[in-house]
Parts: C-alpha cells; structure tokens; sequence
C-alpha cells in the first residue's frame, strides 16, 4: 500500500507538471498526460525494491520528509533521486537508495543502509572540499539510542565515504566561522558530565571534531535551538537548557555558542560560576530567543517580576521582559522593555521613564465570557510603596459580533491600521484623572503597541 502511494504522488507531481492552459477537446481533457520517460523509469526502479518486500518510508523530522526526495547531489546541473526504505528481515533493514539520471533513465548510484527502526531527519549540505554536497542522516537505533553521520558521495564510483558518525542528544547544522561549509553542532547532555557542545568540521582532509564548549552546570535538557545574529551580525547558536529543578518555578538558561579565537566558544558561560550570565526563570508564553524587532539581531528575554501593591502573595502574578542584542565579547545591551502578553497575541514597549514607576493589572472590568480582555497599566509613584497606584491606560482586545462598536465607546481608540487581526479588535483608552506626563499620546500608544507573530510561538 505505501508503494502504491509513492507511485499515485510521483504520478500527480507529473501531471502538476504537465498541466497547461491550452485549447483541449473533449477526449483530450478526459485522457491522462502521459508522464516523462525518466519519470516512468524512476518509478520502475522504486517498484522493484517495492516488489521484493521493501517498503517505502520518510524521514519523521525535519524540513524534508518526503519519501522521494529531488537534490543535486554531485553540483552537476542534474538533480538526483534519494528514497528510503524499509526491508524488514535484513541485517541493515534502513536504506537510503540513490538514483542517478543518466538519459531519459535512472541507475542506482549509491545505498546507504543502517540497521536501526527510523529515521530521524536528512539533511544536504557542503561539508569538506569535494564539489557536491553531503548527507547528514540522523538514525534512530532503538527507543533511547540515536546517532549521527555525515556521508560523502562519489556517484560515478558508486561510493560511499562515512565521514561521521557520534552519538547526540541534539545537533544544528551551521556555518559558523562563516567559510562556506557547514559545521555539525552536536549537543550532549547527561547527568555525569552535564552539557556540552561538540563542533565537527572539515579539517586536514576529513570531517572530525574541532573543539568543544561547555554548557551551563545543572542543565539537563534542551528546550530549544535556533541561529541568529549577534550584534557583531556574526552567526551564532542559541541553546536555551532546562535547568534541575531548584524551585518551584521552572528555570531556564540561555547558552550563546559563537567561533571566537578559531574555536567554537560559549560567549555567555561565566568561568567563576559555571553556568550562563543568561541564567532566568522563564516561562512557556514568552519565547526564548527571538528576533523581536525584526533587525535580524536575536534577542534574548529577561523576565523581570513587578513590584505589587499593598502584596502579600509568594507567588508573583505579572511580569515584564527585558530584551537584550549579545555581542561577540559576551556583553549585552538592552534594546527595551516589554509588557508580553502572549494570551491576547500582543506586546507593548515600555517607555524608558515608565520603568519602575508603572505596575501592570487585568482590567476588572472584562466582560464575562472573554469577549472583551483588558489590560490596566497604574502609575506608581517612585519610592512610595504605600501609595496606591493610578490607573492611567488600558489596552483591550475585543472579540464577538459588537466588537467594533465598543471600540467605539467614548474614549477608546484602535490601536492598528485596520483595527485588528481578522475578527479581533485591539483598542486603547487613557483613563481619567491619570497620568498626564505618561508622555504618549494616541498616536504613540499605537506605536509601542506590536502583535506577536505566530512564527514565535511555533519556535
């Protein structure tokens, strides 16, 4: 059945491509195209391994996770076809079959094969000084045993060179010291040694590890990995770690691995502690790392507790969020601070003279239901903790079929162009008797006011 599947996608990808506008009779529009020979040829080569107990499976992660893939393996101007299979009984029941064009047919060029139940991801890149690019394959070998290789191809040898092959926790593939190939970041955690990040790269004529960086002590799992830039715009990889529970709160810690002094360094570890300067309690609703205000900079969050009124609760209830652009020397620079309210979808910027003297509520006025949330930002005067705080502005988000008549109620102003996101309206109105040197006014709230892209919260 999984065969017959791969034959019906490469078939309709075929028709896709046949399709045109032009004048057809009525027979002809009936009558299927007929697919390119080197197609049918392909597709002949995949049946035989089909028909003789192979199945047909796909990476279960990553950005490629067809079962056929199309990649110009050896720079040739001709793309290749990689397939996965799975034959069950073999000693090496995983295999990677590579099909090369040669004509209007395909000959298998090279095989891979592992004996292990799935694979993870696959990946194409440039790794040594061979023209071509490299198939980086994470494997799966058992529930809680996984590898990693990189392999280098000679198509016309029908050869297969492992450059690469190390156990992971997880890895990221990235250029880091920017010479045109990419280097595999593996990164290991365990309970002994804790976590550590190996770099393996091209070097004397193989792909080998180069150096490695310690994460921060006490972690024991990664909650995220992504590239950005520094504000040096050199690349960088942001590693935010789970740290051993220490609290009741869950705490998290950002390591920066960054090439310093023709190495892969950790720019942010602190030699006298052991761990991060990035060291937070941070929480599922805001973003570890991200680039907020799209300059190409990531940003890394500092959540920052508020003060509270009159408080005698252990747990605190709202928090601010500091983000901060790292430089290459490991400093930081704080680009603004944000109120992140990641239940509505929206932030908004803290003027720099607002810090410390402005406290954050829900608007006890919100309509049952949640047709209509709030958001009440107080002036508090600055040293006077017995002082009861003003609220000054609050910022809405209305939903339901009256939405934009109470945008409309005296007083409040929208706070976007169109006025909202879909069937959302974001509004805005400075209460009475407030704060009159808050120094905004409508056009101003409108402009420190930002939705959250979806792409973050997918990070």
């Amino acid at each position: 059945m999984r065969g017959r599947t791969v034959k019906l996608c490469l078939l309709a990808g075929v028709l896709l491509l046949l399709t045109g506008c032009f004048p057809r009779t009525l027979d002809e529009l009936y009558a299927l195209p007929a697919a390119p020979a080197d197609y049918l040829n392909l597709q002949n080569k995949i049946n035989e391994i089909l028909n003789n107990g192979g199945e047909a499976i796909a990476p279960v992660s990553g950005d490629k996770i067809q079962s056929v893939q199309l990649q110009d393996l050896d720079r040739d101007g001709v793309q290749e076809a990689i397939a996965f299979f799975r034959i069950s009984g073999d000693d090496k029941p995983l295999k990677i079959m590579i099909f090369r064009q040669v004509g209007e047919s395909y000959e298998a060029a090279a095989q891979i094969e592992v004996a292990g139940i799935v694979i993870n991801s696959v990946a194409y890149v440039e790794m040594d000084d061979t023209p071509g690019r490299e198939i980086v394959v994470s494997w799966q070998i058992s529930d809680n045993v996984h590898f990693l290789a990189a392999y280098s191809l000679d198509l016309n040898q029908h050869q297969v060179v492992e450059l690469l092959r190390t156990n992971y926790t997880d890895f990221k593939l990235v250029d880091l010291d920017q010479d045109g190939r990419t280097e595999i970041v593996s990164l290991q955690y365990s309970a002994e040694t804790g976590g550590r990040a190996d770099c393996y790269s091209f070097q004397e004529g193989t792909v080998g590890l180069h150096s490695s960086a310690n994460l921060s002590s006490g972690v024991s799992g990664v909650q995220e990995h992504k590239t950005g830039l520094l504000k040096d715009r050199v690349p960088a990889l942001f590693v935010t770690s789970s740290l051993m529970q220490e609290s009741q709160v869950d705490s998290y810690i950002t390591d920066i691995l960054a090439w310093r002094n023709g190495a892969l360094e950790n720019i942010t570890l602190d030699p006298d502690t052991g761990r991060s300067v990035d060291e937070n309690m941070r929480f599922s609703y805001v973003p570890p790392c991200t680039d907020i205000n799209q300059d190409s900079i990531t940003e890394v969050p500092q959540p920052i507790s508020q003060r509270e009124y009159m408080g005698s609760s252990l747990t605190v209830n709202y928090w601010l969020v500091k983000w901060r652009q790292f430089a290459l020397d490991g400093s930081s620079t704080v680009l603004y601070t944000t109120y992140y309210n990641s239940r509505d979808g929206w932030f908004f910027v803290l003027p720099d003279h607002w810090l410390d003297r402005v406290i954050v509520s829900n608007n006890p006025n919100d309509v049952p239901g949640g047709s209509e949330r709030g958001v009440v930002f107080s002036h508090w005067q600055e040293g006077d903790l017995l002082s009861e705080p003003v609220p000054f502005l609050t910022i809405y988000k209305l939903t339901g079929t009256n939405s934009e008549k109470r945008a409309k109620l005296p007083g409040r102003f929208t706070l976007l162009p169109e006025g909202g996101d879909g069937d959302v309206i974001y509004a805005a109105r400075f209460e009475e008797n407030g704060w009159p040197d808050c120094g905004l006014d409508e056009a101003g709230v409108a402009g420190q006011f930002h939705l959250i892209r979806t792409d973050w919260a997918a990070s």
